[in-house]
């Protein structure tokens, strides 16, 4: 299982974690984010390195069964990990999806709006399709549309060194 991740792996991993927090008695609640979120959400066929998100609940015991789980497929100890915490935006998703929900397990992904706004903060060549796929999503006509989903999500935290780019060159 070594590699990009695809849906159905991730979807595989959950289930894997699920069963690791039901013998800890633990209740997890994970908010994933970037190419995981696109996979799950919006782009099926798109695959990606890793799982970025945010650990809400349970996070000792699922960073223990994340580790466990990477160790033995070859992913790594970090497969789910939290590293783009600082490009999410601080407002609250009202508009995130469960993803994946089991006793032990709830994964929600962010919303199309959230996503549009950290991959426009990001910039990064590799997104330009996730950010086509958000628009069309999205009913995006306008590039003025993009940057004010950008600027009511994640146009602060460019200020705070989480960004590369204008939006504007990405829309």
């Amino acid at each position: 299982m070594t590699g990009l991740l695809d849906r159905e792996t991730i979807m595989q991993l959950f289930e894997e974690l699920d069963k690791e927090l039901r013998w800890t008695r633990t209740r997890a609640q994970v908010y994933v984010v970037g190419g995981a979120a696109m996979s799950l959400a919006f782009a099926r066929e798109r695959t990606t390195a890793d799982v970025d998100a945010r650990i809400d609940a349970g996070h000792y015991q699922l960073t223990k069964a994340v580790q466990k789980i990477g160790r033995k497929h070859g992913l790594g100890d970090n497969w789910l990990n939290e590293q783009a915490t600082s490009a999410m935006p601080q407002t609250a998703d009202s508009k995130a999806k469960t993803l994946y929900e089991s006793p032990y397990l709830t994964i929600t992904g962010a919303s199309a709006e959230h996503l549009l706004g950290m991959k426009l903060l990001a910039a990064r060549n590799k997104d330009h399709g996730d950010i086509a796929r958000l628009i069309d999503q999205l009913g995006i006509e306008q590039p003025r549309e993009a940057i004010r989903i950008y600027e009511g999500t994640v146009s602060s935290r460019r200020s705070q060194g989480g960004g590369r780019g204008h939006p504007e060159s990405s829309v």
